[in-house]
């Protein structure tokens, strides 16, 4: 039976509850330090709250320690690394391959997507220096997963929804070279997001020219089932609580329904989970949807116009006049909504609903509208209203068994992984009217009330029934979940490797071996010399470059705009209020490098 994981990110603990709530298979957290996200780090006390939650439902717990270190940050990272451990922490996600030179405790440890890993024989190398699952690049085709799957055997991770890098991963160093904030320690300024002046394509023109849309493949799991991924990431670890909820039950959804045609799969966490709403991933943050590059070397991926969230598409402007604003649209408005629309300027602009009125609406402020204006939806209040009541805590189906003998009874209990326990007691009369007792009992039995079980099925067994207070009913039920749930706790394995062994595998001779290996600190040379590596040039971070590649990207501004050349393409140039960029294209290989001016 093939396991299949839905992994969702977590900003906090809260967040990470929310997840596993609303259908996650696992969660990745930001560690204490080094988590590639320095406004989502999170204690240890609330990273092992986050653990113990997540284990009740077999769902797992990845931490992030997936910054580049320097010398003097590797005995904390190590240090973190074996408290995280000690808390049972499913596995640690790491960039910085001088690790695995120290004194890592046993826990399985995962390469992130900053390893750059997109060809087999990278991940294959990094199946054999001990990891024990691999985040592919996000620019892979299904045929160059396939191909990846092929020829290794470490189980495959892959970015299924969210923001993308527009330059391929742990690759980016723009944003270091323009800001002293660096992409791979986590504090990336976001210089994809930009609005740029472009030159070299005839007339100058402004745009968010390296901003791209963002991914979703909601309708692609199937394809890169078969292809060979088995763990499938939301991207997301500064999303607010709402947005992992529902981009959650949505692919929660998703997988069950391919799993329902597919019983050789199963999820790899345990639980029914509850929502009480109908996901809509249009809903929630979205600079438009794009596949990325899943079936075609090339793409239009980006969003030029604008950075921010436009949402869902409703209609055009129909009309306007004194008493509001027609839409041409099929699209329930409801008060409150947030709408924008692109100015004479080009500007993604924001209004609110006020009042609907049939086809008519009212807005919170004067604007004037041209007929024919798109218009999009990027809040609707009626789907956040429902989304944010959307709490049910996620549940394991038991059977119970009642058995009455005379003054004694019993309530066993079991789970559908072959977890039992039972709770005998006794009382002192026999039940006046035994099917109005019976009927109590399993009216009680049934109200499962706060604990993390809610009742599939009831039987009750033995034809002398005594008499027993609803109180005391209640108080076996408590006992018996409490049970059970200590026999589940005490049955999770928390998976654990040997000591990672220091093989002298060779680093493939395909990789780059300059500065973009992202060597900061002396045990990651040591790392790269074990496997034939002499490093001549350390991390961007260490030692800024003139005339190198800030940004390789699979990405291509001509093609976007029309512009493809399919060789010998010329350099344009791009600028924002404070740096200049030269953009050359790398037409055999299509790829698109950004160098500094």
């Amino acid at each position: 039976m093939r396991q299949l994981e839905l992994l969702s990110p977590a900003k906090n603990l809260q967040v990470g509850i929310t997840a596993i709530n609303h259908g996650a298979d696992a969660v990745y957290i930001g560690a204490p330090a080094f988590g590639a996200r320095a406004a989502a780090a999170n204690s240890l006390e609330d990273i092992s709250e986050l653990i113990q939650y997540a284990h009740q439902f077999n769902a797992k717990v990845y931490v992030a320690l997936n910054t580049i270190l320097y010398d003097n940050e590797i005995e904390r990272a190590v240090e973190i690394a074996h408290k995280l451990y000690n808390i049972h922490a499913d596995a640690l996600i790491i960039q910085d391959l001088g690790l695995l030179e120290c004194n890592l405790p046993p826990i399985p440890i995962h390469a992130s997507t900053q390893l750059n890993n997109r060809t087999p024989e990278k991940v294959d190398f990094l199946e054999k220096v001990g990891f024990s699952q691999v985040v592919l690049a996000r620019e892979l085709n299904l045929k160059q997963i396939k191909d990846i799957a092929d020829k290794t055997t470490v189980p495959l991770e892959f970015f299924i929804h969210g923001a993308l890098c527009v330059c391929y991963s742990g690759q980016c160093y723009m944003s270091e070279y323009a800001t002293g904030r660096s992409g791979n320690r986590g504090e990336c300024a976001q210089m994809c997001r930009h609005k740029y002046t472009l030159q070299g394509l005839g007339e100058s023109r402004e745009g968010y020219f390296l901003s791209t849309k963002d991914m979703s493949l909601g309708n692609r799991l199937e394809d890169l089932i078969l292809a060979g991924i088995s763990s499938f990431k939301i991207e997301g670890r500064l999303k607010d609580e709402d947005y992992v909820k529902n981009i959650t039950a949505y692919f929660h959804a998703k997988l069950n329904d391919f799993i329902a045609k597919h019983p050789d799969f199963q999820r790899s966490s345990k639980g029914i989970c509850s929502p009480t709403f109908t996901p809509d991933i249009n809903k929630t943050f979205t600079r438009g949807y794009t596949e990325y590059y899943i079936d075609k070397q090339q793409n239009k991926i980006a969003n030029i116009r604008s950075p921010k969230s436009q949402g869902e598409y409703i209609g055009t402007v129909e009309s306007q006049g004194k008493n509001g604003l027609q839409i041409r649209t099929n699209i329930p408005l409801h008060n409150g909504d947030g709408l924008c629309f692109y100015d004479k300027n080009n500007e993604l602009t924001g209004i609110q609903v006020n009042a609907v009125n049939g086809k008519t609406i009212t807005l919170n402020k004067q604007v004037q509208i041209p007929v024919g204006t798109e218009i999009w939806r990027n809040f609707d209040f009626e789907f956040q209203k429902n989304l944010s009541q959307s709490n049910q805590p996620r549940k394991l189906p038991v059977h119970a068994v009642c058995t009455f003998n005379g003054i004694s009874y019993s309530l066993t209990l079991s789970d559908k992984d072959g977890h039992s326990i039972q709770v005998e007691r006794k009382t002192t009369e026999i039940a006046k009217n035994p099917q109005r007792q019976k009927e109590t009992f399993i009216s009680q039995i049934s109200k499962m009330g706060d604990s993390i079980f809610c009742l599939e099925s009831i039987d009750c067994q033995g034809e002398t029934i005594p008499f027993v207070p609803v109180a005391e009913i209640n108080s076996l039920r408590r006992e018996a979940c409490d049970l059970l749930r200590t026999k589940i706790m005490d049955s999770v394995e928390t998976r654990l490797i040997a000591s990672l062994q220091q093989n002298t595998v060779l680093y493939p001779t395909n990789e780059p071996h300059d500065f973009r290996l992202n060597v900061a600190n002396r045990k990651a040379a040591e790392f790269f010399r074990r496997h034939g590596v002499e490093i001549s040039q350390r991390a961007f971070e260490c030692e800024h470059r003139d005339n190198v590649p800030l940004m390789n990207t699979k990405y291509c501004i001509r093609y976007q705009l029309g512009q493809c050349k399919k060789g010998n393409a010329e350099p344009i140039y791009l600028s924002d209020k404070s740096h200049s960029f030269r953009v050359e294209f790398d037409c055999k290989k299509c790829e698109m490098n950004i160098f500094p001016m």
